[in-house]
């Protein structure tokens, strides 16, 4: 992932598209410099989608939205906006008032400054729909080059799902514009004029690195990000801690897990010690399998647009009992009237509604009850809360953990990040019990490495397709993927129940996760074989005959 973000990140400053900035974890480097002309966003949207990964540099131009890094390009956003409070170091979106030199979204620019994109952003000749800077194809080629799949963006992060940040608006809509086509609902009747693709970000990387900074967080071997310092760990005896607490290392919290069967542990090294010699340490003193650094999780990556003039589609409540593991959901919206919604945060002190959680959260309820059996739906929000641990590998833990206990056969999960030894631990040890873990294949593109928890053993992958069954452009592929359903322009909702097409593998996974826990009444290992079993049999196989690394077993109906 690192490796295509780097070379993107050349091949644009090659060509001129963006300043010399390069994503930390977004999937998306070569950022739309020069979307929507000079001087803001194109529909006025609210920008910045969330994950804190960082800023488009360039997108909206001097001007537009979020002066200095531009439209908050990027990660899922699952745990906040923009690193660090309200995006940014002052302020929603920018360093001071909303969304750019305080300005209210547009940006110093207004509407544009030049007129509409009409889909292709102002970068060197986008051919047909929407390609932005420079040359895309067709059919909304994403970013600098563009290629000919659907409409979908430049695979920027889950929007709102997470990442380092701190809170946007507490239920706001915190989403950033870049101009796209929408060809691909040409079939559902959705309007056909270009409309504005919000691909999530968060900071610039140099303003990610001084909020990382002051908040403690470093970067492993492999550049994912975790508390310096601080690790995680199951299964340590009395005398292990003992023997730690005399070499230096301090316990700042701990958790008795019931489902998972274990004490969790946070652990900080000795201040004399750097992190890889702890580490060593722990691993020579335990099981290796049981302890990592507190790593902090990004969300899956996403874009989302309002969704002109339309509705959603009538879909029936899966009529089952499932989990979360997301940000906070608006449970007051009328969409959730039917469905019974309990939700518990796990890094701040309430869960804080956004949209990505929420979108994933109603493509599991439907429309309407289902008349067989009531919906229930348990969210874990592990983003509300502190820039410094949204989206920690302890507070994941102690969610799946949560989850396991209220009896949720399936749970979804919507982030991506590195393998952590006690999070692969702590989900070895639920699926053993017999729930289905059910997370996005990522969306680092084509050529990226295996994203987790959905490339773990054991775990449910999902991959996203568009109207035509053709696998979004930017979802990650491997033999981990096991399903394909819809997740290209899907409708959904946003925090304050706007009606929005959703893009990303993220949005594919709940329809994964709703057909499996339909069959489910409780967890138990036969039962979930067999669901997975009935599944696969019930697959439209796409792509190479039989299982394949880009569709898995094939398509399940999506939510559309």
């Amino acid at each position: 992932m690192r490796l295509r973000t780097a070379f993107l990140g050349l091949l644009a400053l090659a060509m001129g598209l963006v300043p010399a900035t390069d994503p930390l974890n977004s999937p998306l480097s070569a950022q739309d410099a020069g979307d929507d002309g000079d001087g803001g966003d194109d529909d006025g949207g609210d920008d910045d989608i969330e994950d804190p990964d960082e800023q488009d540099p360039g997108d909206n131009d001097p001007g537009g939205d979020d002066p200095g890094g531009g439209d908050d390009l990027g990660g899922d956003d699952v745990g906040g906006d923009d690193a660090g409070g309200d995006d940014g170091t002052g302020g929603d979106d920018g360093a001071g008032g909303d969304d750019g030199a305080g300005g209210d979204d547009d940006g110093a620019g207004g509407d544009d400054n030049g007129g509409d994109d009409d889909g292709g952003a102002s970068g060197g000749g986008g051919d047909d729909d929407g390609g932005t800077s420079g040359g895309g194809d067709d059919d909304g080629g994403g970013t600098s080059g563009g290629d000919d799949d659907d409409n979908s963006g430049p695979g920027g992060g889950d929007d709102d799902n997470s990442g380092s940040g701190g809170d946007d608006d507490n239920g706001g809509n915190d989403d950033l514009t870049d101009d796209r086509g929408e060809n691909d609902d040409a079939d559902e009747g959705v309007d056909q004029e270009p409309v504005t693709w919000e691909v999530i970000v968060g900071d610039s990387e140099a303003d990610r690195a001084e909020l990382d900074e002051r908040d403690g967080i470093n970067t492993d071997n492999d550049g994912f990000r975790y508390r310096r310092s601080e690790f995680v760990a199951l299964d340590l005896t009395d005398e292990d801690l003992e023997e730690l607490k005399a070499g230096g290392f301090e316990v700042i919290d701990s958790e008795e897990l019931d489902t998972v069967e274990s004490t969790l542990l946070l652990l900080r090294g000795p201040v004399q010690m750097t992190d890889e010699a702890a580490l060593d340490v722990l691993d020579n003193l335990a099981d290796p399998d049981t302890i990592g650094f507190n790593h902090l999780f990004d969300g899956s990556a996403v874009q989302t647009s309002r969704r002109r003039g339309s509705s959603v589609p009538e879909r029936l409540a899966c009529g089952c009992d499932i989990g979360l593991i997301d940000t906070g959901v608006a449970t007051g919206l009328n969409y959730f009237k039917h469905v019974r919604l309990t939700q518990r945060a796990f890094n701040g002190s309430q869960p804080l509604p956004k949209l990505h959680g929420t979108a994933v959260a109603h493509l599991m309820a439907g429309t309407k009850s289902n008349p067989e059996r009531a919906t229930r739906i348990f969210v874990a929000d592990i983003f509300s809360g502190p820039r410094e641990t949204s989206g920690s590998s302890f507070a994941l833990i102690k969610a799946l953990d949560w989850l396991a206990a209220q009896g949720v056969p399936v749970i979804n999960i919507s982030l991506s990040g590195p393998r952590n030894p006690a999070v692969a631990s702590a989900i070895a040890r639920i699926t053993k019990r017999g729930h289905l873990i059910v997370a996005a294949a990522g969306n680092d593109g084509p050529a990226a490495p295996p994203v987790f928890p959905g490339a773990y053993d054991g775990v449910v992958g999902v991959t996203a397709v568009d109207a035509q069954n053709r696998v979004y452009r930017y979802a990650n592929r491997g033999t981990y993927v096991d399903f394909s359903a819809r997740g290209v322009a899907v409708a959904s909702i946003d925090a304050k129940g706007d009606v929005r097409d959703a893009t990303g593998t993220s949005f594919a996974a709940p329809v994964i996760a709703a057909r499996l826990a339909a069959r489910m009444r409780k967890p138990d290992p036969a039962s979930s074989q067999a669901a997975v079993r009935a599944l696969e049999a019930e697959a439209r196989d796409l792509g190479p005959r039989g299982r394949d690394p880009i569709y898995g077993a094939g398509l399940i109906g999506g939510s559309e």
